[in-house]
Order: structure tokens, then sequence, then C-alpha cells
């Protein structure tokens, strides 16, 4: 699995590494009033619209067991559904719809199977080197992977282009539409983000730009050239005071209001510790 990829990654920490890692770009272009170009990418309904033919097709790329392939796909060419009025009872064969896309979210296996199904991407990606360089002689980050969000990175509008080439492309190869009303471009020009009146925008997909007083919601964090701490302070102490008020006052007992707390309450807060200051 790619470095870039957390979502399944052995030994990764889920959310927490890409957030770190954007909040570190998002310092440095700041405080050295560096360019950058960024995108956010969101594919629309991925786990279910991810096609059977190419989650096939991935595990023979990666040389995964015949035996294995084999199990995999007599399961997924079981997979069907009936549509019938309440009152009636269809058991026929031909009356069965096949499903041929989409993946399980709630086992073991089809995420890691679903993120294998994007690690192609991750090489095209990385291989293009056109990324960006946190400091002179280091190595270029292009993109960050959580699961199916992407977001891309990129020094200069035409490198950036360049990687959205081939994310819409390879998208498009393995029959995988992007949500372009969750997408999202930024452009920082020395360290302040860059009107978007009279940029051309000639990008491969209608993708929206950001300006200084807009934010997208990334990995639940709302961000624009970082993460914008004081809103989400804000956003956190509110769910955090409104959870803590419903068990107060609930009739739960003393040992069930202290297990609400660990379980419910206080994950609001450990899910921003070491990303908000």
């Amino acid at each position: 699995m790619s470095r870039a990829q957390n979502g399944c990654r052995g030994g990764g920490r889920g959310t927490k590494e890409p957030l770190l890692i954007d909040a570190v770009i998002g310092k440095v272009v700041k405080r050295n009033r560096r360019n950058l170009s960024a995108a956010w990418i969101d594919y629309k309904k991925a786990s279910d619209s991810v096609p059977h033919t190419w989650l096939e097709r991935v595990l023979e790329l990666y040389k995964v067991d015949c035996t294995v392939r084999d199990f995999l796909g007599q399961c997924m060419g079981q997979w069907s559904t009936i549509l019938c009025h309440p009152a009636e009872r269809i058991t026929a064969a031909e009356n069965h719809i096949r499903i041929r896309r989409g993946i399980f979210q709630g086992d073991c296996l089809s995420p890691i199977w679903f993120c294998l199904s994007l690690n192609p991407l991750s090489t095209l990606l990385e291989g293009l080197v056109r990324g960006f360089q946190l400091r002179k002689g280091g190595t270029k980050g292009t993109h960050l992977f959580c699961m199916d969000d992407l977001k891309l990175f990129a020094s200069s509008r035409f490198h950036l282009m360049a990687l959205l080439n081939i994310t819409c492309n390879f998208s498009n190869s393995i029959r995988m539409e992007l949500g372009t009303d969750k997408c999202a471009v930024l452009y920082v020009e020395r360290g302040r983000v860059a009107n978007s009146e009279g940029i051309d925008l000639s990008m491969p997909i209608n993708i929206k730009t950001l300006s200084e007083a807009e934010t997208y919601r990334y990995l639940g964090m709302s961000q624009n050239i970082g993460i914008d701490e004081a809103d989400m302070k804000q956003s956190v102490s509110d769910v955090f005071y409104a959870r803590l008020t419903k068990v107060l006052i609930s009739l739960l007992s003393g040992v069930n209001k202290t297990h609400a707390y660990s379980g419910w309450i206080m994950p609001v807060l450990m899910y921003t510790f070491g990303i908000l200051r």
C-alpha cells in the first residue's frame, strides 16, 4: 500500500497523519510566503460505485493468490437483490437483479480491498514528481489519501493541472465518477490566497476555486491554507458541551454516565489532540 494512503495502511494513524502533514504544509506556506496549488477531490458514492471488474483486476495486478481471487470472484458473482411488492414473494432466479458495482464497508477485508483499488492512482501521481517540496532537496509530496478522500499538492497551477489530469483519466478508466460539487481548488501566491478572478481555470473538470474567506471541510476539519483553528475550537466546544449536557441530565446511573463520557463525549476532543493547539 502506498505511503500516501492512510486509510488501511499498516502502522498508520488514520486521519491523524494527513491532517498533521497538511497542517505543516500550511504553516510553511504562510511563514515562508511560498506558492501552493492544492485540490480536494471527492468520489461520488465511492464504496457503492467501484466496479467489480476493476476489483477483480486489481487483485491480479498485485499478484494476489489465484485461489483467493477465485473465491472473491465467486462471492461477488452471487450478490443480487429483488424488487417486489410486500404482498408478493418472488424466488425465481431470473427476477434477481445482479449487483455489479460497490463493495461492503463494515467488514475487515472490503476497506483494504477498496484502498488497493485506488492504489494505482497513487503510483501514477508519485511518478509525476510534480508535488510540493517542504525544503530544498527534500521529497516532493504530490497527494494524501484517506480511503477515498484525496488532496493534491503542487508548487504551481500548471503542475496541479497535470495531477488533476492524471486523477480524471484514472477515474474515467475505472468508471468511477468524481463528486465535483464536493471538490475544490486553492491557489496560494506568496503565502496568501490568490483571487480567482481573471485566472484561467481550464481544468479537466469543473471545480470551484476557494476564496480567502471560504473554507473546505477535510477529514472533519475546516481549512483554507491551513486549519481554521478558531472555527474548529468553537465547533468542537459546542459539540462537547452539548453531549456532556445530554449525559448529565439523563437518568443513567453514575457508572453508565462514566462509560458514556469515555466512549461518546471524550472522543470529540481526542480527535483534535495534536492537530489543534
